[in-house]
Formats: C-alpha cells, sequence, structure tokens
C-alpha cells in the first residue's frame, strides 16, 4: 500500500472514500492541513487507496476547447452575491430544471470550509461566493454517486484536485454528471483561518460573523473581507492588503504544500467546465459592466460545451482565447507549467502561528517591507505604481 507523499497530497480524500475497510482516517499536519492517516489493524494492503489517489494515478484530463467571458444576465441578486460573473448560478439553475442536484462549497456555523449538496435555489444560496481556504470534498463522493446512480443530473464544483478526487473515486463515467473547477489561487490553511478568526470574535460568535471574501457590498467588485461583529451589527471591511489573513494567502505563505506544485492549472483540465475571475477584463472589453463582476470560463468537453449551450441566454458571453484569461489569472498556457514558489519562511510561520497564535505569527512574518511596498503601490498613480512593482516582484 502507498500513498502520495505529503508534499504532492491534495486531501482530495478519494483514498478513503474507496477503502474497502474504512481503515483511513485524518490527522492535520504541521500546518492544519488533514492528511490521510492508515490504520495498520484495519489495512488489508488491498491497494484501492493507491489505484485512487489522483497524485500517484492522475485522472483523464482535456485540452481546453473554447474560452469566454461571461456574466449573468436578469439575476441582479444572484451576480450580486457571485464573486465574479454569477456562471455558476446559470448552470446551477439548469440542472435543478433538469430535476438534479448541485454540489458546491459552503460555510459551516464555526466558518469551516465544506462541499454540500443542494436542490433548489434556497440551498444553492450558501455555495455563491468564494471561500479562501482549504475545504473538505470527501463526505460528499459517496452522496454523488448514490445520486448518479439514481440517474440524476449532478453538477459538481469543487477545486481542480477535488474534480480529480471524484473522478478517481467514481472509477466510471456517468453522463449525468457535470464537473465545474476552479482557477484556483492556492487553499490556505484551515488551521490559519481558525486562529485569524479568534483575533476578531469568539468562536461561539462565528455563527453570526457571515465571513464574505470579495464582497461586492458596497462598490461592487474587489478584493477584499468583510465580516459582521457580534457587538456592532455593521458590516466591516478590511482590503486584501491591510488584512494580514488575505495577504498571508496573496503571497502564497498559507496554502497547502501541494499547491506549489498543482498539476491542474494548466491547458489540460480534470473538469468539463472551469471558471474563474477574470482580472484585467477592462482591456479586452471596457464596455462591459465590470464592477458587477465578470468571469472567466473555459470549455474543456463536449458536455461542458452542451450545458453552456444551455444557459447560453442568461449569461452575456464574448468569445476570447485561453491567452487572454491567462494573462492575468490563474491559467498557465502554452507548455508551461503552474508553480508557486514556496517562500523560505514558510515552515517557521506555521510552527509560530501553531505555537503561539495568530498576533505573534502577523507579527514576525505578515509585517514586512513587501507588505509596506504593496500598500503604497496600491495608492499611487500607475506610473509610479509600475515602479515600485519592480522592487516587490
Amino acid at each position: 500500500m502507498r500513498l502520495a507523499e505529503h508534499d504532492s497530497c491534495t486531501g482530495c480524500g478519494a483514498c478513503a472514500a474507496v477503502c474497502p475497510k474504512q481503515a483511513i482516517g485524518w490527522k492535520n499536519d504541521a500546518a492544519g492541513f488533514p492528511v490521510p492517516a492508515v490504520d495498520a489493524a484495519l489495512c488489508v494492503d488491498c491497494g484501492a487507496c493507491e489505484r485512487a489517489c489522483p497524485a500517484l494515478n492522475p485522472p483523464v484530463c482535456s485540452p481546453i476547447r473554447k474560452a469566454y467571458a461571461a456574466q449573468l444576465k436578469n439575476h441582479p441578486a444572484a451576480l450580486g452575491e457571485s464573486t465574479s460573473g454569477g456562471v455558476f448560478t446559470a448552470l446551477a439553475l439548469e440542472v435543478f430544471a433538469r430535476g438534479g442536484v448541485v454540489y458546491g462549497c459552503v460555510w459551516t456555523p464555526d466558518c469551516r470550509a465544506e462541499i454540500a449538496r443542494a436542490e433548489n435555489e434556497a440551498e444553492l444560496a450558501p455555495m455563491r461566493g468564494s471561500k479562501y481556504v482549504w475545504s473538505s470534498a470527501f463526505s460528499a463522493y459517496a452522496r454523488v454517486r448514490e445520486d448518479l446512480d439514481a440517474g440524476r443530473t449532478v453538477l459538481f464544483s469543487g477545486l481542480p484536485c477535488q474534480i480529480a478526487g471524484l473522478k478517481k473515486t467514481l472509477r466510471k463515467e456517468y453522463e449525468g454528471l457535470v464537473l465545474l473547477d476552479h482557477l484556483c489561487a492556492g487553499a490556505p490553511s484551515p488551521m490559519a483561518l481558525d486562529l485569524y478568526l479568534d483575533t476578531i470574535c469568539k468562536k461561539e460568535d462565528r455563527p453570526a460573523l457571515n465571513l464574505k471574501f470579495r464582497d461586492k457590498n458596497p462598490g461592487g467588485v474587489g478584493v477584499h473581507i468583510t465580516w459582521t461583529g457580534q457587538q456592532n451589527p455593521a458590516r466591516r471591511k478590511a482590503e486584501h492588503l491591510r488584512n494580514p489573513y488575505y495577504y498571508a494567502f496573496y503571497t502564497h505563505l498559507s496554502i497547502r504544500s501541494s499547491c506549489y506544485t498543482c498539476s491542474y492549472g494548466g491547458e489540460n483540465r480534470a473538469a468539463d467546465l472551469t471558471m474563474g475571475d477574470f482580472w484585467g477584463i477592462s482591456k479586452v472589453f471596457p464596455d462591459m459592466k465590470i464592477k458587477d463582476g465578470v468571469s472567466a470560463l473555459l470549455v474543456n468537453s463536449e458536455k461542458g460545451a452542451a450545458l453552456l449551450e444551455k444557459v447560453a441566454g442568461s449569461l452575456e458571453l464574448r468569445a476570447v482565447e485561453p491567452a487572454q484569461i491567462a494573462a492575468a489569472n490563474n491559467l498557465f498556457v502554452g507548455g508551461k507549467t503552474r508553480r508557486f514558489t514556496v517562500p523560505a519562511n514558510r515552515a517557521a510561520f506555521f510552527e509560530v502561528l501553531a505555537a503561539h497564535g495568530w498576533a505573534d505569527a502577523e507579527k514576525r512574518f505578515l509585517h514586512n517591507r513587501g507588505r509596506s511596498l504593496r500598500l503604497i503601490k496600491a495608492l499611487l498613480p500607475p506610473g509610479i505604481s509600475r515602479l515600485i512593482g519592480k522592487f516587490i516582484k
């Protein structure tokens, strides 16, 4: 029996999902990410986990066929609650119309992220919006199989590595399954988010926190975090460079070790469709309603193309080249391999974080010259801003 090396394991959960003896549980690594733990007393060395591991046996992937800028039409409330252009809502509503189900990421009451199941628009609502933290998906895999075996259409939205894990768990193609992944910038540590939230509220107050990344209200699409205080009901807002948790993610300090060598950020995709932010859209289509949010959308299979055709009337769609998306987003084309540089102080950051909490880790690792220069750069005119940018790359 062989599992992925620590730095290659995404925590997708395929190994545990296929184990016939339930011999694989979970423990947290030094950075607070769940990793598989095998109970030797239960393991019969059947090899099912090894065969299901996407890091050891990658799933079949498909090249990008078409690319679009996309924005939801005639549904302002849903667009306002979406991080970007609302594509997920358009796809989900079509699946509901077929009597199908949708899987996507939600917050739990204690502000952990997990993949949940929805059968209607009310249950879909919590799935809208980005959750900038690693999410648990493996508990959903068995239910996905049940829905598919019952003949229901399933739209599964998740991180690219979760898509790969689901495909390896199912072990066969289902015509009724449509897979939707994201242009991902890495998955931050649940421990990091948990300890950061301790600095802004008590654990018992988290159900009322209403934590949002990239909240559009007020001012439209942006890069910030908002929450509601228990004592002060007014929404609080912090821009990404001013918020230490966001900054740790932005500089790739807090992401999972496997994210630095991710295999799913290029032109070959495990999902039928890929969505994400379309940063730089103003240079491509300046006439679009940019402040309302615009999605980058990749079509990677015939199944993805067929679903998009069904919902095209509910979207403003404009064809682009993948390279136009890749210019400012987490997509790598032209033979490039997706890589983030591992920060030299990553291990030390998590060591201090685990031992002393968020405040000490922030003081030691997030109050630095690079962050100060980025804050100054954000306030200056473009010409001077570009000059400063040379010093913080």
